[in-house]
């Protein structure tokens, strides 16, 4: 089976946000890092 790669939109990090999104626990650093793979493929998360 032949899969068509996925694109990802680039992330740009404001300010802080990629030193503060590491310093969260490790659960909520998951969520986070689904909803922004959501986010770069052109989903959306709940």
């Amino acid at each position: 089976m032949h899969r068509t790669p996925v694109r990802l939109k680039p992330l740009e990090w404001i300010g802080s946000s990629r030193k503060d999104l590491k310093s969260l626990p490790d659960d909520v650093k998951d969520v986070f890092g689904y909803a922004l793979y959501l986010a770069q493929t052109g989903g959306k998360h709940d």
